[in-house]
């Protein structure tokens, strides 16, 4: 590979660098000067090259490394990157074998060079992971920064950024990696200002996809963001973009990711290891990662790495030392999965997510319009969209947490029903509208903004609703009870009590639902497993229907029998109050065949 074309100077005093360092440059190499007894000397070259270091990248860690210029005495130059281990004879050999070069002093003159090549080079931060760098305060794309003056600072040929009173390193497109395919991700994620500002942009994103882009929109200050919204409020939400193929899902979160870069693929969620997801979304800070095909078949460490994401845990793994020292992945940046199953397996997973229901498989042509000039103008490169974005960090950081506490009581007293963290998620999405609108043109106002996510939460709150473990169990029952499997205590005949599962008992304070809990939990199991459903183990599905946040369940006053209650027909039984209606009757919000 050809180096960064710079002529490395012969030694203008030879003397002197002979009694500064121990040797001097002559025509392209090094030499050493050996004196007689009569105090005459000799000079004798001792290799076929010179170097220069030109920077000496800092990376937190002793082994640091060094971004070096090799110039060979016929002229040609390379550039190659070393760690510092590698600067001893042997492994250094190798390195200069590679580019044609040779020292052939002994070890004593290749430590004087290093010595003096030390003295004179500068130093550098290794940007080793793209978007916020928290220390630095600055955004980084792959081959440029976003300081904290809101200004774009773009690479030189080695791979340097001189910004103010520092100089970062960003190595995707330096000179020494550029055909280096562990960056070619990395490489996706250069700075492509293009055309266009926030205004049309959004504007085109919500013409294109409707309720779903207002709440896109949001998500990605949001996300843009991340740190700021996570240190505040100590949880982040993900997008869930439900529906069948066809309906828009994809080219959604692809028009979406193009503000960061081109990857816009996504990851399969089925086809990677907990590991790798934990690696994948610590590389990169306040940016989007996509997980694709969510089923009901995904597997549990995946849902387990979901559930501890959304509280910013990530994966700790063990490192090769004497103190016992650990490595954490955290998580840094926003997620989107979609699906054409809902999560509904684990509801503790959807009430992590905010919905967006994908259902329509024609569009219209304003829609078709707006999404075409999308992509034309995500070719052009949309990284100016973002900067405009990032400008707003200061204001966002100052008034964020306020308009959120505010946002969160008014909803509270609105949404009396819901549970606490729908509620923090229509806040958080509404907090992001208010908190920039003076600064960024939105296509939409509040009000419009409020009653897309009113609609939003609505449809994911009766789905979390009918997927919650009480109410699984409560149609697990119902269906069973339909089937003629789970037998009803007959009135008529005083002797079933021991071989019925349950009873409806009327008397003047209306009607109660009696159900021998042991008996029925097999036919539960059974559902479950049939509907490819988490089933709750028996003891913990005790608690959950006996506890007091269970409105339905009756307790028991006698003394001694915990929750269970002994009837003189019926027996000892746990009671839930039953709902009458038109058609039959419910037990919470679920129909109940009696």
């Amino acid at each position: 590979m050809d180096g960064i074309k710079m002529k490395i100077p012969d030694s203008e005093n030879p003397e002197k660098d002979v009694s500064d360092y121990g040797f001097f440059v002559k025509d392209g190499k090094y030499f050493s000067r050996t004196f007689t007894r009569n105090n005459e000397y000799y000079d004798s070259d001792i290799s076929n090259f010179v170097m220069k270091s030109l920077f000496h990248l800092l990376n937190g860690t002793n082994n640091t490394r060094r971004i070096i210029s090799l110039q060979r005495s016929t002229g040609e130059n390379h550039t190659v990157e070393i760690f510092t281990a590698e600067m001893k004879p042997d492994s250094f050999e190798t390195v200069l074998k590679s580019k044609r070069c040779t020292f052939y002093g002994n070890a004593t003159q290749l430590k004087k060079v290093f010595a003096q090549m030390m003295n004179e080079e500068k130093e550098a931060f290794i940007i080793s992971e793209l978007g916020w760098i928290p220390i630095h305060q600055i955004f980084a794309f792959a081959d440029a920064i976003f300081n904290d003056q809101n200004k774009i600072v773009q690479i030189d040929e080695s791979g340097i950024i001189k910004d103010q009173n520092k100089s970062y390193y960003l190595p995707a497109f330096a000179l020494s990696n550029l055909h280096d395919e562990d960056f070619k991700t990395e490489r996706l994620y250069k700075y492509l200002p293009g055309t266009t500002d926030f205004k049309t942009w959004s504007k085109l994103y919500y013409e294109a996809f409707g309720e779903n882009g207002l709440i896109g929109i949001l998500f990605l200050i949001l996300a843009t963001f991340r740190d700021i919204v996570f240190e505040q409020v100590g949880f982040f939400p993900f997008l869930f973009l439900f529906g069948d193929f066809g309906t828009g899902k994809t080219s959604f979160t692809e028009r979406l990711l193009s503000i960061f870069g081109r990857d816009t693929i996504g990851t399969p969620l089925n086809n990677a290891t907990t590991i790798a997801l934990n690696r994948l979304v610590s590389s990169r800070s306040n940016e989007i990662f996509y997980f694709k095909e969510y089923t009901n078949e995904t597997d549990e460490k995946a849902e387990d790495f979901i559930l501890t994401a959304y509280d910013g845990a990530g994966r700790t793994t063990g490192v090769k030392s004497n103190d016992n020292k650990t490595k954490s992945f955290p998580i840094k940046s926003a997620m989107i999965f979609d699906g054409n199953h809902l999560p509904t397996s684990k509801s503790a997973i959807l009430s992590r997510m905010i919905l967006l229901n994908f259902e329509n498989q024609s569009f219209t042509t304003e829609e078709k319009t707006a999404f075409n000039e999308l992509k034309k103008l995500s070719y052009k490169g949309l990284s100016g969209v973002l900067t405009e974005i990032l400008c707003n960090r200061a204001e966002f950081s100052k008034t964020f947490k306020g308009i959120f506490s505010e946002t969160t009581t008014k909803i509270k007293e609105e949404y009396t029903s819901l549970p606490e963290r729908s509620i923090n998620h229509i806040s958080l999405i509404y907090t992001a509208h208010e908190t920039l609108k003076e600064k960024l043109s939105f296509p939409f106002n509040p009000d419009e903004t409020l009653k897309t996510l009113r609609k939003t939460t609505d449809q994911q709150s009766e789905i979390l609703s009918e997927s919650s473990p009480i109410n699984i169990f409560w149609m697990a029952i119902n269906f069973q009870v339909k089937k003629g499997l789970i037998i009803k205590y007959d009135e008529s005949t005083p002797g079933t009590a021991r071989t019925s599962h349950y009873r409806v008992k009327i008397d003047s304070s209306g009607y109660t639902l009696q159900i021998k809990f042991q008996p029925i939990y097999p036919f539960y199991t059974k559902y479950c497993k049939e509907n490819n459903i988490n089933l709750i183990g028996l003891s913990s599905l005790r608690m959950l229907l006996t506890s007091t946040s269970n409105k339905t369940f009756i307790h028991s006053n006698i003394k001694g029998r915990g929750q269970a209650y002994t009837d003189k027909v019926f027996g000892s039984c746990y009671q839930f109050m039953l709902t009458k209606t038109e058609c039959g009757f419910k037990i919470g919000d679920i129909d109940f065949s009696v």
